[in-house]
Order: structure tokens, then sequence, then C-alpha cells
């Protein structure tokens, strides 16, 4: 069983206001639930208004099979692989898609991540994005628990 991860960046091909934006992650995020379950992928997905981040996890082929219907997806343009290596362990094993749209409750850890302004994906290599994915993982889990 060979894992992989594979993490891109691609523009956000979706017009919307805020409300409209959010909509469109919670339809995405339905679809790719279901699909990554039905695969075995995993992962997480960073969205904003003009870019989407993500991080798919799984065997090799699934994970190729999933980036190759992203880059073919109308709701994504100039679709960029940042990194592709294999894994031991999950990151995200938990998470068939977590995901967060961002928003001023995160900007506390775009912060801490040099990330104050527009979020730039060329400049961000796949240790940085790995690193930005687990701790807006963390917060989610974090209010879940507070919230419970």
């Amino acid at each position: 069983m060979s894992l992989t991860q594979l993490i891109y960046h691609s523009q956000n091909t979706l017009q919307a206001d805020d409300r409209g934006q959010l909509q469109h992650l919670r339809e995405i995020l339905s679809k790719a639930r279901a699909k990554n379950a039905e695969n075995g992928v995993t992962g997480y997905l960073i969205f904003d208004k003009a870019y989407f981040l993500q991080i798919l996890e799984g065997e090799e082929e699934a994970v190729k099979a999933t980036y190759d219907r992203i880059k073919g997806d109308r709701r994504h343009a100039r679709v960029t692989l940042v990194e592709r290596r294999p894994i031991q362990l999950r990151s995200f094993a938990d998470w068939t898609m977590g995901a967060a749209m961002r928003s001023l409750d995160h900007q506390a850890v775009y912060l801490q991540h040099g990330i104050g302004g527009t979020l730039e994906p060329a400049k961000l290599n796949g240790s940085k994005i790995r690193s930005l994915a687990s701790d807006l993982r963390d917060l989610e889990r974090d209010r879940k628990q507070i919230a419970v």
C-alpha cells in the first residue's frame, strides 16, 4: 500500500459574494466528501475568494485520479502542482475533506503564517501549506470541542 500526498493550488473561478462563496464551498465539499470516501482519499481544502489550496492523501492512483478531475473542473483555473510525495501516515486521516473558507475567524492563523493580506499561493511551498492547513484544522477541532 503506497500512500501519496499531493498539494496544489488553483484560481477560484466562482463569482459570488461571501454568502454565495460559502454556498459554493458547501456544494464542493458535499460532492468531494462522497467521492473521496468512495476512493479512500482524505485531505484539506483552504478556500478564499481568489484561490483554492488543497492537500490530497491516499493511494497513489486514487490521488492522481482526483487531481486529474480537479484539473478538468470549470471552478478551477491555472491548477498548479506544488508537491507530490510519498507518505507513511496521513496528516488528515479523519477528514474525507476538511475545509476552511478564509474569514475573520481564521485571520489569526493566517497572520501566524505571515499571511496578512491577499493570499499568494505561488509564494507558498508544500511545507507552508501543510502547516497552514494543520493549524486551520486544529482551530476547527478546538471550536467543536468547546461547542460540545
